[in-house]
């Protein structure tokens, strides 16, 4: 049975902030998140619509301004056209493009082992998680994470033809997993996206998913999903 790290004080620690704050505890375990630029989540792309439609393509400033940065990136998309959910969840650089999905996994496995661990992973058409043991000596988990991004955008940007364009959001999603429950509980819903989401029946069947050797008794079944 792997056992999750919460807290090695010998490990470099960390905090950043962009428009959320971000903590990055030296040894931790964490499920991360990160969207290419110009996608929003499901859970925006419905609330955005319902109001979009309630005001009939007129949002009110008071509306758009209590909305979060993500719903207020997909009114503006709405406004200039793009009405549809796909063309609002899009790009999908990660689905339609072999090669951008290697990139990825050549950087993530470039520092594997000596840097994190990785315990599961899913590449989505639009995004990615990551569940991943913090192991570095020299750098905590969000500047690796940083560079993960910044190196994968550089390359996969050269492969579209798109050099100087943001590849990434500049944010990302975080969170410590403090528990063997939490941690079980994340790797299953990671694993378990395409499935969420219609594109397999079987999270195996996904090319994007990953699941450690080491963490093989988490392993979801197909019939957990709702």
């Amino acid at each position: 049975m792997y056992s999750y790290q919460q807290h090695d004080k010998s490990l470099p620690s960390g905090k950043s902030r962009y428009r959320r704050p971000h903590y990055y505890p030296g040894g931790g375990t964490f499920s991360l998140s990160f969207r290419l630029a110009g996608s929003i989540t499901r859970p925006a792309y419905y609330k955005i619509k319902k109001l979009y439609d309630q005001y009939s393509g007129e949002v009110p400033q008071q509306v758009y301004w209590e909305a979060n940065s993500e719903e207020r990136l997909g009114f503006r998309q709405m406004m200039v056209g793009k009405t549809d959910r796909r063309t609002l969840n899009g790009p999908f650089h990660l689905h339609h493009n072999q090669r951008c999905r290697d990139i990825l996994k050549e950087t993530i496995a470039y520092k594997e082992g000596e840097h994190y661990r990785t315990l599961a992973l899913s590449i989505m058409p639009n995004h990615v998680h990551w569940i991943v043991e913090h192991l570095s000596k020299v750098w905590h988990m969000g500047q690796l994470l940083g560079q993960v991004k910044s190196f994968s955008a550089k390359l996969s940007n050269m492969e579209l033809g798109l050099t100087g364009q943001p590849y990434w959001q500049n944010e990302s999603w975080d969170r410590v997993i403090r528990s063997q429950w939490e941690l079980e509980k994340d790797i299953k819903y990671t694993l378990l996206n395409p499935v969420v989401s219609h594109l397999v029946k079987n999270w195996e069947a996904w090319e994007g998913n990953y699941l450690n050797p080491l963490c093989a008794e988490y392993a979801p079944l197909n019939t957990e999903v709702k």
